[in-house]
């Protein structure tokens, strides 16, 4: 199969050639069996769809994994139309799987199963304000206004955007159960996450040791122990589902918790363990690979994003703080993968993602 850009998009030189996939396809991960009164219903699965270029590059293929109230369209294509980062990594020659995680998208959402729907529908305000906060000033990288009403990729967005699911704990626990089940059947593989997204990585590292190769955490969610009201608390740093630590942590009060001064303008002091209280517990699950943790400049995430890569770092992963404003790719928001310049934030986290695995590579010879 050759795909070639639509009729009529504007691409950079770099995505003229046509795009040939060897296979592509889709299934669920994560199908069990629940009893409901009205009889057995299938218990929360994932939806994944993935192909694979002809010109396949790297032994390892990508999962992307998309946040919050969205799906995986946020990786099949941008708000304004353009080819998304599933595409541009395809073309980089890596197989690409995209999850719609369950509850989301393709996953479908029930509430004898998933629990009943908590809170409002998704608003144009929040949206606006999580993902095009500062579009139209110079240098923005949202494409379009920002104004509802007059900004039909803001329109675009919210049409993606569904329930967030009743707690974060058992969002998680379904994440780690069909994510672990994902890597079972694919084995080892590069993890893109995004936002509320992001325990998905920490989590189906810490349940597959060894098949997780790499973390992307783009916005992670956080800081460390957040509580938001109605979808619960990080208890366990960062995630609401009980992480694997060393020595081991029965409850998430013998964690023992100080507060780091961020020591810059602008950014939130962060919660990180406690070293006067006795020995920083380490995150077994998570050491041993790469993981970049990747802040926008101008995202209402920005100010605590170095509290989560502190955070890892501190319990001994290999964490690095990417901040895209660092690399020179300025005035990007919550969703970099949707803005005006995800192609060049697709090149730059591929550029980092190829190195760090070469450097590992090197290491483990």
């Amino acid at each position: 199969m050759t795909i070639s850009p639509p009729p009529g998009t504007a691409e950079p030189t770099r995505a003229a050639s046509p795009l040939t996939i060897s296979e592509q396809g889709a299934f669920w991960v994560g199908v069990g069996r629940k009893p409901t009164e009205a009889g057995t219903a299938a218990e929360a699965a994932m939806y994944v769809q993935y192909q694979i270029p002809a010109d396949l590059r790297y032994p390892l293929p990508v999962v992307m994994v998309h946040g919050g109230g969205g799906q995986g369209t946020d990786y099949l294509s941008t708000p304004d139309g353009r080819p998304g980062w599933a595409t541009r990594f395809l073309q980089a020659g890596y197989a690409v799987y995209v999850v719609d995680r369950p509850g989301h998208g393709r996953s479908p959402y029930h509430p004898d199963v998933l629990g009943p729907i908590e809170g409002s529908a998704p608003t144009y305000e929040f949206i606006r304000w999580l993902f095009c906060d500062g579009a139209g000033r110079p240098g923005s990288q949202w494409p379009g206004s920002g104004e509802i009403g007059d900004d039909s990729a803001l329109d675009q967005l919210m049409a993606s955007q569904g329930p967030t699911l009743p707690t974060f704990a058992e969002n998680e626990e379904q994440m780690r159960r069909c994510g672990a089940e994902l890597l079972d059947r694919i084995g080892p593989a590069v993890l893109i996450t995004h936002s509320m997204g992001a325990p998905f990585g920490w989590l189906v590292a810490d349940a597959r040791p060894g098949l997780v190769k790499a973390i992307v955490s783009i916005e992670p969610m956080g800081p460390p122990f957040i509580e938001l009201p109605g979808l619960g608390k990080l208890e366990w740093g960062l995630t609401a589902a009980p992480i694997t630590y060393e020595p081991p942590a029965r409850t998430p009060e013998e964690l023992h918790l100080r507060l780091r001064e961020a020591g810059g303008d602008g950014l939130q002091d962060c919660l990180v363990q406690d070293e006067q209280a006795g020995p920083v517990r380490s995150l077994p699950g998570l050491q041993g690979f790469p993981i970049a943790v990747v802040a926008a400049d101008t995202s209402p995430f920005a100010p605590f994003q170095h509290g989560v890569a502190d955070y890892l770092a501190q319990a001994g992963a290999d964490a690095e703080l990417l901040r895209l404003a660092d690399l020179g790719l300025t005035g990007n928001g919550h969703l970099p993968m949707g803005e005006k310049n995800s192609d060049d934030v697709a090149e730059a986290l591929m550029t980092w993602l190829n190195k760090r695995l070469a450097d590992v590579e090197e290491t483990s010879r």
